[in-house]
């Protein structure tokens, strides 16, 4: 599998490592994808986008954005940061996002057998993101 896409800027396909991607956002019938350099506006669907990214790095949490779980910081029930910027968390994508990553609690009030189930199952959602991304 690949590590980037080809964006159509004009008449120029340009060459976008995965890993650059902070974040894509939905503007009417474009997509912004934003790096740390630079700002690509493409003609294309957020649908098309998340098949095109793969769900290992990438999530879709509100129909108008996909975050890079790379340069996501923090993130709670109602909201994800990625540096000082926010970005909501749609109704539809709540527990997605708890899905994709790997969480490691503080939280005593859990017993090891609860333990033991949360890791086989992030190690469940890891095995099948990566036969999905295949």
């Amino acid at each position: 599998m690949h590590d980037f896409v080809f964006l159509k800027l004009g008449k120029k396909f340009s060459k976008l490592s995965f890993s650059e991607i902070i974040y894509a956002e939905a503007v009417k019938k474009y997509v912004r994808i934003v790096t740390p350099k630079k700002v690509h506006l493409i003609l294309a669907s957020m649908c098309l986008v998340e098949k095109v990214l793969p769900s290992s790095q990438f999530c879709r949490i509100h129909r108008s954005y996909i975050i890079s779980l790379y340069h996501m910081t923090d993130f709670d029930s109602d909201v994800v940061y990625i540096g000082n910027k926010i970005f909501p968390i749609g109704k539809q994508h709540k527990g997605i996002l708890q899905e994709r990553v790997i969480i490691l609690s503080s939280d005593n009030r859990m017993d090891s057998d609860d333990n033991e189930q949360n890791i086989t199952s992030i190690i469940r959602n890891i095995n099948d993101s990566k036969m999905a991304d295949s």
